[in-house]
This record gives structure tokens, sequence and C-alpha cells, in this order.
């Protein structure tokens, strides 16, 4: 029996192999050998001016003079931005291309990171924080990339990645071919397309969002049934569209982070999410993780998810010569399947399981709808969660279009719409937000964020960004009730740290805090990767065994040492961070009220090599540094 197990095994890896061919197995080790050492950059460009014009945001390197760009990202808007550069040390900036010629022209509002400041990427990961102010003054000099970042994308401007952009389903980026290029060669993909929320209308308060989130090796393309079969009338279609085959991690972050620019720009009160495939998978991480948008999702249809996981990607990760990074997210009970069941689902969110059973079953596989076995779709822990279970005639493809599964559909959004009308409360209150900088003058930071925290309570707090241009602003809608509310501004002290509000229904409340610039020293602490395992965006927990014993900081006549306090509630770790207290909680800990210079940082973990790194401390002037990583022996 075992030497017959071995033998499908083979077999599988085999069809797997075989069924890429020879040119696209190079293509797929040469896209995740560059994934190994690639970073993901993440920032926002602010502009003072309110007009929608598209911006460009280029990293690039100098080499005797000459301009290597790295990436670059389209902007419809100012906004947030993802970029994707190998290792190495990149200048940022961001201009607005107002004639479209892909090149920097003289007099058109831009800016850099920094002044400039150099970023050094990690191999794999991210690095957020890098945000840009545009101005016209021109003081710095900029390259022109005068035909390099249409050579760098073959002729051609690549999509706006803006939150929400307007996009048309037909537009060949969104074909099956290149869904199927966002699988085999995500990396490659994402330099390409990027990973984004589109609209397939402009945004109409009126009409409740419904996200489509597509499976592996999908596009938009494939819920074009189900969007032709919308009441458009009360309903708008958005299409998330990602590198298929990128860690999973990395994709329902981003999936994320595009939702709360979208709610922070809309503020929706409802958002519905239907998902195919191992877009259930990435939905239902989205989902569990509190943000703002959370309170907005009333419903939840998943269908012919693996919640399971799936055997096959567990023998290509074994066995295969080159192996699609998202295949390790998928094994079956690998640690990503393990945290999206940590919990269950809010029961405010109304979940549907679909699947289907039109496929086959044999010697060497399970009953499956021709791609999931219906083990790993009907897994128990999804089950528990799901108002409804639904088995359809149908296989993994063609249950997309089936007549019976848009009937069953329009039943669920029924249902949904009446369930919402008994017990959706729609009407909110509001925070009228005024901040003052002491001293004046004090350099404006490009990030804020008002944070409610409920009172009396141990629910996540809730995060709305602030401009930090606006001294005198309105911020909602809020669910009503009592807040603890503190303005977080990187870098400085609020005074006071918080303060007691009641935001009642209809209402506006007012909230006054000041800024005092401080110095703060603060990360997050991971386990270094092995090679096999580091891909962009993506970082591995500590084992258990690695705990940290010290974390020290010395330098300018201060000497700091901090154990992690595991027994802290999340409560106790925000309110402790917003009164700028130092701390250390499970793998994050912050040092205030430094004065500005060099320091000596070091940590000490057991079973991980000693770490320590020269770092500084500016009041005011708060960047997230890169996570460390230790090394475990």
């Amino acid at each position: 029996m075992k030497i017959m197990s071995k033998t499908v095994r083979i077999l599988l890896v085999i069809m797997i192999v075989a069924a890429l061919g020879g040119c696209a197995l190079f293509k797929l080790r040469e896209d995740v050998r560059i994934s190994k050492d690639s970073c993901l950059l993440f920032g926002e460009v602010l502009h003072p001016s309110k007009q929608q014009k598209p911006i460009i945001v280029v990293a690039y390197s100098r080499s005797d003079g000459i301009i290597q760009v790295a990436d670059y990202a389209v902007l419809s808007e100012a906004g947030q931005y993802e970029l994707l550069a190998q290792e190495g040390s990149y200048e940022i900036f961001a201009f607005e291309d107002a004639n479209g010629s892909l090149s920097y022209d003289p007099g058109e509002p831009g800016g850099f990171y920094g002044k400039p400041d150099p970023v050094k990427t990690q191999m794999g990961g991210v690095i957020v924080g890098l945000d840009i102010m545009l101005d016209a003054s021109g003081k710095k000099p900029a390259p022109t990339f005068a035909g390099s970042l249409a050579a760098f994308s073959g002729g051609k401007s690549k999509p706006p990645t803006s939150a929400g952009f307007v996009a048309d389903l037909n537009n060949p980026a969104f074909s099956a071919e290149n869904g199927a290029a966002g699988f085999w060669a995500p990396l490659e993909y994402f330099k390409r397309t990027g990973c984004n929320i589109f609209f397939l209308e402009p945004y109409d308060p009126k009409k409740t969002p419904i996200l489509f989130v597509h499976g592996a090796a999908g596009s938009p393309q494939d819920w074009r049934c189900f969007i032709q079969n919308l009441d458009r009338s009360r309903y708008q279609a958005w299409v998330f569209y990602y590198p298929s085959g990128a860690r999973l991690d990395t994709i329902y972050f981003l999936l994320q982070t595009k939702l709360y620019e979208l709610h922070r720009k809309y503020n929706f009160e409802n958002l519905y999410i239907v998902a195919h495939s191992m877009g259930g998978l990435v939905s239902r991480a989205a989902i569990m993780e509190d943000s703002t948008f959370s309170d907005s999702i009333r419903l939840f249809v998943s269908i012919s998810s693996p919640w399971g996981g799936e055997g096959r990607a567990k023998t290509g990760v074994e066995k295969s010569p080159a192996v699609i990074p998202s295949w390790k997210d998928v094994e079956p009970d690998s640690p990503y399947i393990q945290r999206i069941f940590a919990k269950k689902l809010d029961p405010s969110i109304r979940y549907y399981l679909f699947f289907g059973h039109k496929g086959g079953g044999s010697l060497f596989r399970q009953n499956n709808d021709n791609t999931v076995t219906l083990e790993s779709m009907l897994d128990p822990r999804a089950q528990a969660d799901a108002l409804k279970v639904t088995g359809l005639n149908e296989d993994h493809v063609s249950i997309l279009c089936s007549p019976e599964m848009l009937r069953h559909f329009q039943t669920v959004l029924a249902a949904t719409e009446e369930y919402k009308d008994k017990t959706y409360v729609r009407s909110r209150g509001y925070v009228q937000v005024e901040h003052a900088f002491d001293p004046p003058g004090t350099k404006i930071p490009s990030q804020m964020s008002l944070v409610l925290a409920p009172s009396g309570t141990n629910q996540k707090e809730k995060q709305l960004k602030i401009d930090p241009l606006q001294f005198r602003q309105e911020t909602g809608a809020i669910v009503p009730g009592r807040y603890d509310v503190s303005l977080c501004a990187l870098g400085f002290r609020t005074e006071p740290d918080h303060q007691a509000l009641e935001v009642k229904a209809g209402q506006i409340t007012e909230a006054k805090f000041t800024l005092k610039p401080q110095g703060m020293i603060a990360n997050l602490i991971y386990a270094k990767t092995a090679l096999d395992d580091r891909f962009w965006g993506f970082y591995r927990e500590l084992p258990g065994k690695a705990k940290i014993r010290s974390i020290r900081l010395t330098g300018q006549g201060i000497s700091r040492s901090l154990t992690p306090d595991d027994r802290m509630s999340d409560r106790e770790v925000l309110a402790t961070f917003l009164a700028s207290r130092d701390y250390a909680h499970k793998n994050s800990f912050a040092f205030f009220d430094l004065p500005a210079g060099a320091y000596d940082l070091t940590i000490e973990a057991d079973g991980c090599e000693a770490w320590s790194e020269k770092v500084k401390a500016q009041p005011g002037e708060f960047v997230p540094p890169a996570p460390i990583r230790l090394i475990v022996k």
C-alpha cells in the first residue's frame, strides 16, 4: 500500500509538470527565484490639491549616473500605492502625470520619499510607511524617466491600482489567459497588472456593493454570468483581481488594504462578498481580521472552496521541481488554513456554502468536482458557520454559470435584504476632530488616525484615517456608542492620550487634541525564513521555543530593557501605546520619549542568535522600519 501511495504521488507530480510544459516550467522557476529576492513596498501619496489626476510612483536606483527602474505604479488619484523591488537600495519618487507622458516634466507636482531617503529592501516581506507628499516647488532635482517607464512596461502604461478604479469587464487585462498567468507567474503578473479592487461603474451610495473574488488561475471574467444577472438598479459589482499564485497572506493583506481605502472614501454601510474556490480562503482571512469595514459585511457566499485544503498542492510542494507559492497555503491543515478557522465567523454575517458534486472519483482520488474534493469543500469547520449548505450537480467551473446556482444566489440576496431591513440600524454618528501642534510650525506628519475603542468592552478598536493637513474635519460614519477616542500620529505624543466620548446617531461629537513631537523606536519581531519559504509580502512567526528574553535600548544617556508581557490584553496594549508608555507584547515593542540621536538595539531570545543594530530616533519623524528577523538556531 505504501508503494502504491508513493507511486500515486509521483504520477500526480508528473501530471503537474507535464501540464506546465518546458517553457512554462522554466518561467515558473525564474518567477519563484526572483520572488524570494523581492520585497513589497507600501505607502501613500498625499496631495494638497483635490484635483484627481494620474500619479506615477517609481522605485529606482542609480548606477554610474544611469537610472534603473525597479518598479512603478499608476494611481488615478492620490492615495495608496504598492511596488515590488528586488533586494537593493532605492529612491522612491512620485509625480502628477497630467499629460500622460509617463515621464516627469518640470513644473508637475512631485515629491520624494524622505529627503530623499534610500529604502533598503529585505529579501521577502513588506516595508510600509513610505509616504510621499507632492508639491510643485521643484526644489529637489528629479529624474525625468523619459522613455524608461514605457520601456519597463513594454511600451504601454500599467493599469491604475487605485482602489475603486472603474474598468471594463471586457478589458484584455481581465482575460482568462492573464488570470492564469497570475497563478503560474505571480510576481511577473503583479508587476504588469498589480492587485486591486476594480469597479465596473462609478460608485453609487444608493446601491449595495457586491465584491466578487475569483479563485486559483481565475479572473474577473469568471463572474460574467453572476454580474449579468444582477439587478444593477440595486447592486454594484466590484471585482478583486489578484495574482493567485502568490502567498495568500500577502493577498488577503492587500485585499484588506483596498477595502480599507474604499471604506475610508465612501463609508459604505453594506458589503456582500462572493468568492469562488481559493478566493474563499482569501476572503475569509480578510473577513476574520477586524477593520473599519468589518461592521459593513452582511453576506458571505463561498462556492466550491477548498476549506480542507488540497492534497495535490501538498504533493506539488513536496515533489514538483518548481513550487507555486500559494500551494504552500492550500496544503491540507496548513498554518494559513488553521488560522482562518481559529475562530468562528461573526454571527451578524450571513454565510452560505455552495459546492458542486459533478466530478468523479477513483482509486487514486476521492470524490470531487473535477478540481476540489467533496471532503475539502465540506470541511466541518466551514459548515459549522453556514446558515445553509447547498450542493449542485455542477463541476468546479460550470457552477459559476449554472442557472440553478444563479437562482439560488437571487434567493440568498432576497433573504439577506429582508434580514438586513429587520435588524440593521442605518443611523450613524460622527466625530468632528480638531488638532493642533505644539510648538506651532511643527513639520506635519503624513499619517494620522482617529482610534475609537468601545468603552467597557474587549471589542477591537476601529481606526479612521484623518487628513493631517486639515486642522478641523468631520469623520464617520460611526456606530453609536461610548468610546475611548484617541488621535494617533507616529512620532508624536497626543494630549490628552484619550477622551471618553458618546457618539449618538445623527449627531456630531467634538474632540480636540494637541500633538507634541517625541522620539520613538518601535518594531515587530519575526523569524528569519529559509530560502525555500521566502516570498514577497510573507513573514514567518517565531516558533514557540523562541521566547524573547530581553529587548534592550541604550544610547543618549538612556538604558532601558523590556521583556514581553503576554498577559496584557489587546486593549491594554493599545492603551499603553496611545499613552506613549514603553511596552513589549508578543512580537511587538515600542520605546517612547527618546531624545534625537543614535541608539543600540539588542534582542535576545531563547533558541535564536542574538540580534543587534544601530537605530535612530527623531522626534516627529517616525517611519515604520522593516521588521526584525531573528535567526532561529
